[in-house]
C-alpha cells in the first residue's frame, strides 16, 4: 500500500522530492502545494492542544548551535551509529540493523513468534553495544553483505550531525540541531523569570531538526532534515502533579508494557491514566496525562486508536537518567513505526549545562523557601512521520462511497489541505464570475477555499476528493437567482443548499459536525 499512496502523494501535491531536476538525495523531501497547507494544519493543532490548551509557552530557538552547547548535551560524544563498510563492494551499512536482522531470522527459523523476533531485535539495538562488542556479534553470526555477499571490517562509529563552523575563522565548529530540545532548556531561565518564576512551566516549540542518517530511505519515515514538536513541561519533582489530571483520568491508553515484552508479548493492554499511576506503569501523573492527551490528539487527526500503542522502554533501553520513556508506535505498512517519544528527563538536561557552563540553572521555590533544579517530562512528536501516518490512516481506494472509482483522502476538516473548493457549474453566464465572488468572501473570512474551473463539474468533485477537500460549493443557475449554493461533503456525495451569505458560518457547522446538515 505504501508504494500507491507515496504515489498519490507524489502525483496531487503533497509532496516533492528535493531537487528533483538534479537526480533526488535521499533523506530529504518537499511538501507540495497540497501537502504544506495540511502539514501546517498539523502543526496548529498541536499548537491548540498541547500549548494554548493547557497555558504553555511556545519559543523559537536557533538550529545551528555551538559544539560545546552539544557536548554539555552529550550529542557530541554518543549521539550516532555504528558503520561497517564492505570490504568487496565499499557499501555502508548500520551494523546494529544487520545484528538486528539476523536474530530475527534466527528467530524466526526457531519458530518463535513474530513477537520474539520483534524482543529479540530491541535488543540487539541496546545503546550498551559498542563497536567492538558489534564487530564480535557479527562475526559470531557469520553476517556478510546483503548486497554482495562480501566481508566486513571492523564497525567504526559515525556521528549523525551536520558539522560546520562558525564565522570565518576555522576552529570555531558548530551543528545543526539534532532536536529541538536543547534551545528549549538553555531558554528557560529567561522565560521562567518573564512569566513569574512559577513551577510547573511547559514551553514548547516547533521546528527543523536535522540527522545525518547513513541510509535513510522508507519516504517520510527516516529524513535527514525533519520537524519536530517537542513540549518541556518543568515541575518541581517534590510535586509531580498535573493541575488537569483529573480530566484525562479515566481516558483509556493502550500501552505495551516491559512485562509484556520480556514475556514474548506483542500485544497492547488498555488502561486508564489513573491506573497508569496506580500500578506505577507511569511515572507520575505528568507521565500520565501526556500519554492520555496524545492518545486524544492521535485519534482526532484521524489515527484509529487500535493503530497504535505506547511501548513502555525495557529498562536495557532508557537512559540511565531517565525515569521513564515511551515510544508511541503507529501500526503502518512499515510495520510499527516510532512517532512519539515521551520522555521523563528528570534534571538530566539542566544539571548538564549547569555544570559545563558554569551558570546557576536552578530556580527557586517559594513555597519551600530553597532552591532546586527541574525535573521535566517531554512529549516529542515527530511531524513528518505524523504526516505519513495521517496519508496511511485516510487513505480510501476507489470503489467504496458513491462507487467511485477514483482513491480519496478522508482526513477530518481541522487538518484537510483546504477549507472548501468552490466550482462555478459552468464558465458562462456569469457562473464563473459569481463563484470568483464567493470564493473571496470566504478567503477574507478565514477559509483557506480553492477556486477550480477546469472541467466537468464530475472530473472537479473527483480532484477534490483525490486531494481531501471535505465540502466543494457549487455555484449553479439558482445561485444566481435565489442566492443559493450547494455544498457536497466529500464521504458520501450529499448535498444541501445554503444561502450564500450564511456559507462561512455553515462550513464551520459542518466541519464541526464532520458531515452536512440541512
Amino acid at each position: 500500500m505504501k508504494e500507491e499512496i507515496m504515489d498519490v502523494a507524489l502525483k496531487r501535491g503533497f509532496l516533492i522530492p528535493s531537487n528533483e531536476a538534479y537526480g533526488q538525495v535521499s533523506g530529504f523531501y518537499d511538501y507540495g502545494s497540497v501537502g504544506a497547507p495540511m502539514k501546517r494544519k498539523i502543526e496548529d493543532a498541536w499548537r491548540k492542544s498541547f500549548i494554548w490548551r493547557d497555558g504553555n509557552l511556545e519559543v523559537e530557538t536557533v538550529m545551528i548551535l555551538p559544539e560545546i552547547v552539544l557536548k554539555a548535551s552529550g550529542h557530541v560524544g554518543h549521539f550516532g551509529d555504528p558503520l561497517v563498510g564492505c570490504e568487496k563492494c565499499k557499501k555502508k551499512f548500520r551494523a546494529d540493523t544487520l545484528v538486528a536482522d539476523a536474530i530475527g531470522e534466527k528467530a524466526g527459523e526457531g519458530g518463535q513468534g513474530e513477537h520474539v523476533k520483534r524482543l529479540k531485535e530491541h535488543l540487539a539495538r541496546l545503546p550498551g553495544m559498542n563497536p567492538e562488542e558489534l564487530t564480535e556479534k557479527m562475526r559470531e553470526l557469520g553476517i556478510g553483505c546483503p548486497e554482495c555477499g562480501g566481508g566486513f571490517g571492523e564497525v567504526g562509529w559515525f556521528n549523525l550531525m551536520f558539522k560546520t563552523n562558525i564565522g570565518p575563522v576555522e576552529g570555531n565548529p558548530g551543528y545543526a540541531r539534532p532536536e529541538t530540545a536543547q534551545g528549549i532548556f538553555l531558554a528557560f531561565p529567561r522565560v521562567f523569570r518573564a512569566h513569574g518564576s512559577r513551577l510547573p512551566l511547559g514551553i514548547g516549540q516547533i521546528g527543523k531538526s536535522f540527522r545525518n542518517e547513513i541510509s535513510p530511505r522508507q519516504g517520510l519515515i527516516r529524513l535527514r532534515e525533519f520537524t519536530q514538536m517537542e513540549l518541556e513541561y518543568f515541575f518541581n519533582p517534590e510535586s509531580a502533579l498535573h493541575p488537569r489530571f483529573g480530566e484525562v483520568e479515566g481516558r483509556k491508553v493502550r500501552v505495551l508494557t516491559r512485562e509484556a515484552q520480556v514475556s514474548g508479548s506483542d500485544e497492547a493492554q488498555e488502561f486508564t491514566a489513573k491506573e497508569l499511576v496506580e500500578k506505577k506503569i507511569a511515572p507520575n501523573q505528568i507521565m500520565a496525562y501526556f500519554l492520555a492527551r496524545e492518545t486524544e490528539f492521535y485519534e482526532s487527526l484521524g489515527v484509529p486508536s487500535g493503530d497504535f500503542r505506547f511501548r513502555h522502554m525495557l529498562k536495557e533501553e532508557t537512559p540511565h537518567y531517565s525515569g521513564g520513556n515511551f515510544d508511541l508506535e503507529v501500526s503502518t505498512s512499515y510495520g510499527w513505526v516510532e512517532t512519539i517519544g515521551t520522555a521523563y528527563r528528570t534534571d538530566f538536561d539542566l544539571s548538564s549545562h549547569a555544570k559545563t557552563s558554569g551558570q546557576d540553572l536552578s530556580v527557586f521555590i517559594e513555597e519551600e523557601k530553597k532552591k532546586i533544579i527541574p525535573h521535566v517530562v517531554e512529549p516529542s512528536f515527530g511531524v513528518d512521520r505524523l504526516f505519513w501516518a495521517v496519508l496511511e490512516k485516510c487513505y480510501r481506494s476507489g470503489g467504496g462511497a458513491e462507487g467511485r472509482d477514483w482513491s480519496w483522502f478522508d482526513f477530518p476538516p481541522r487538518i484537510a489541505p483546504f477549507g472548501c473548493a468552490v466550482l462555478p457549474l459552468m464558465k458562462k453566464d456569469g457562473l464563473k464570475e459569481y463563484a470568483e465572488g464567493l470564493v473571496r468572501a470566504l478567503r477574507e473570512e478565514g477559509v483557506n477555499a480553492l477556486f477550480d474551473v477546469s472541467g466537468s463539474i464530475g472530473k472537479r468533485y473527483a480532484r477534490q476528493d483525490e486531494i481531501g477537500t471535505p465540502y466543494c460549493v457549487t455555484a449553479d443557475y439558482e445561485s444566481l437567482e435565489k442566492g443559493t449554493v450547494t455544498v457536497r461533503f466529500r464521504n458520501d456525495g450529499k448535498q444541501v443548499r445554503v444561502p450564500a451569505g450564511e456559507l462561512p458560518a455553515r462550513l464551520r457547522e459542518f466541519a464541526k459536525a464532520g458531515k452536512v446538515t440541512a
